[in-house]
């Protein structure tokens, strides 16, 4: 049997909300990532992650792809045409990519909400350009 309380559902209706919203926010901007960085161990990343693969945005699980490596070479490959990069990470993602971002002289947050997960993990959602 499932439990669940009002807690739960209402951590779950942000999550949903959340999901929604970042890229509707960036669409509306005309702005798709180049690359989106995700955490395969929470449900709403890897949610976000599969949505922006299936409209071709390159997508990096940090536990998979080091950061720093993928800053030397793959990422800014992916941001030369102009895209920002966006992600659904913890925060020590989100601030090696702002560090990092830094460094190519990107430093505009386009976007930053703390994202609810069911899973009680305090996803950021963030884009830098």
């Amino acid at each position: 049997m499932i439990r669940s309380d009002r807690r739960t559902l209402i951590k779950g209706s942000m999550a949903l909300a959340a999901l929604g919203a970042m890229p509707a926010a960036l669409r509306a901007q005309g702005v798709a990532p180049a690359v989106f960085v995700y955490d395969r161990r929470f449900a709403a990343s890897l949610q976000l992650a599969q949505e922006w693969s299936g409209q071709g945005v390159a997508i990096l699980d940090p536990r998979e792809h080091d950061l720093g490596l993928a800053w030397r070479g793959h990422i800014p490959q992916l941001l030369a045409s102009g895209g920002v990069i966006a992600g659904a990470t913890l925060w020590s993602d989100r601030f090696i990519c702002e560090t990092f971002a830094r460094d190519h002289g990107r430093s505009q947050v386009l976007h930053d909400l703390l994202l609810p997960d069911a899973s009680g993990g305090a996803l950021r959602q963030w884009a830098i350009a």
